[in-house]
């Protein structure tokens, strides 16, 4: 008998062979041997890691809390070069993503997966976009404040187009969501354009976005999410910014839940950034209550040195944190929370460096 994984549960391989097999329509006795040869690849790759030799150092640089070329461990401090290998390690990409991939103007894209997304996430918001129509005319009557009708198709077609990159992230954290009815700010890192899917997809709750005009501006994707009431902001212009405080905190009173980046853009890098006390002073002003989250191990698969995704994302995980409420605390005291927790929540290499520092 045949043990078939489930493509969640297989390795870049396998989600390939498996996506060439089932795109030219094959027979399913095709599709057994596919995910049977995925089995195979994963299974020698995971013995050939096993059988690996660890050295003492290579545990003693495990066990460190923090990469920093400041940061002592027991038995002694930890080399940069040391440090620098296991975040340039956990940022690596399978093999198969060097297939296609070229550079254009200085961006990095893969020309297959690529296209596959782009068509794939295309045509998802081609096939909705009617249903989104009825759905903004049934909101405009009934549920004008907040759209959610709108919202619950925007997310529809964020899990089609994950679906077309064959990941479905992991949901950590779902016991601290805040009831559907209630509305608060989430507050995530950013690394990566691939956020919003991700957020948009794994989260059983309906909020608004604050992000740049240029995404709200992109045919038929852009247009849905302006008939659904997202917030479009021109980051350099300072009327821009009060307009949308404004918007941000009528969307928030009116029973909306609101994502927004505190870091402003996204990392460089992967890591942490400092964070913005906008996001606070709105949700306070507002009277709602924060909800930190931290996206996990997306950085690496469309960092923001790439115009496409590289490869087919892997142990993608969303971790939701435990709410504060804003009502007489102060400002910074929250921030540091929100700071800390999405900190905290990260894997190790994608971690602030400066709060390292500070230690």
């Amino acid at each position: 008998s045949i043990s078939i994984m489930h493509p969640r549960e297989l390795g870049g391989w396998s989600r390939f062979i498996v996506f060439i097999f089932m795109s030219f329509k094959m027979r399913f006795s095709y599709f057994l041997l596919a995910c049977s040869l995925g089995c195979i690849i994963e299974s020698s790759q995971a013995f050939q890691l096993s059988s690996l030799h660890v050295s003492p150092s290579q545990r003693q640089l495990a066990s460190c809390k923090k990469y920093t070329p400041t940061r002592h461990c027991r038995g002694g401090p930890v080399p940069v070069k040391a440090t620098a290998t296991a975040f340039d390690e956990a940022n690596k990409l399978p093999t198969y993503s060097r297939f296609g991939q070229v550079k254009v103007k200085g961006k990095s894209l893969s020309v297959p997966i690529g296209l596959m997304f782009m068509l794939g996430s295309f045509a998802w918001a081609c096939l909705l976009f009617p249903i989104v129509l009825l759905a903004y005319a049934y909101s405009l009557l009934f549920d004008k404040l907040r759209r959610r009708a709108v919202d619950f198709f925007v997310a529809l077609w964020a899990k089609g187009a994950m679906t077309c990159l064959l990941y479905w992230p992991k949901l950590e954290g779902r016991e601290n969501l805040l009831p559907a009815n209630e509305a608060c700010m989430y507050i995530p890192n950013h690394c990566s354009y691939l956020d919003i899917f991700t957020l948009s997809g794994s989260i059983p709750r309906n909020f608004k976005y604050v992000s740049k005009q240029e995404i709200l501006s992109i045919p038929i994707i852009g247009w849905a999410m302006q008939m659904a009431g997202h917030i479009g902001i021109k980051r350099m212009d300072r009327k821009s910014q009060l307009q949308t405080f404004k918007e941000t905190v009528d969307l928030l009173q009116n029973g909306n839940s609101v994502v927004t980046f505190a870091e402003g853009t996204r990392s460089r890098n992967g890591r942490l950034q400092e964070m913005k006390m906008g996001p606070i002073k709105m949700a306070k002003k507002a009277g709602v209550k924060i909800v930190p989250v931290s996206i996990c191990n997306l950085y690496k698969w469309m960092p923001g040195s790439a115009a496409t995704p590289l490869a087919f994302p892997r142990n993608v995980q969303v971790k939701v944190h435990p709410a504060i409420d804003p009502k007489d605390k102060d400002e910074k005291e929250i921030l540091r929370y929100v700071f800390d927790s999405v900190n905290q929540g990260l894997p190790e290499h994608q971690k602030t460096e400066k709060l390292v520092e500070q230690e």
